[in-house]
């Protein structure tokens, strides 16, 4: 009797607690924010300004190469460099020298930013450290 008695209490409690698993309250946030959605804007328009490169369409390429050799005198970390800028219809050219590869980066970016749809040639030489 006992026996049956212990496992109708075991089956029972069995019972209630995978009833208490199958039944577990999700509770919201308590200070939960509505979700927003963004405006519709043009790809353009959502492109922070200091990281979009301006058209090429349009602009002519003595203006290009103008604009290019001014963004590298204007860099202070290119002031003893020897970069030379050379563009046409469809390509930016750059030669000269270099002391590190730092400086050939940002020559780099610099042509970049400002060529627009134009091809980016490099023909910067990067001067050995002895």
């Amino acid at each position: 009797m006992k026996s049956i008695v212990f496992a109708s209490a075991l089956l029972l409690a069995t019972l209630g607690f995978a009833q208490q698993q199958g039944q577990r309250q999700t509770n919201p946030p308590p200070n939960s924010t509505p979700p927003t959605f963004p405006q519709q804007q043009t790809p353009r328009e959502q492109m922070p300004p200091d990281q979009e490169a301006p058209p090429s369409h349009g602009l002519p390429t003595a203006q290009v190469q103008q604009q290019i050799q001014q963004g590298l005198n204007s860099e202070p970390a290119l002031a003893n460099t020897n970069v030379g800028v050379k563009t046409d219809d469809s390509s930016v050219v750059l030669t000269g020298t270099v002391d590190t590869e730092r400086q050939h980066d940002l020559a780099v970016r610099i042509a970049q930013s400002n060529a627009g749809d134009r091809q980016v040639v490099d023909k910067i030489k990067i001067r050995q450290q002895t």
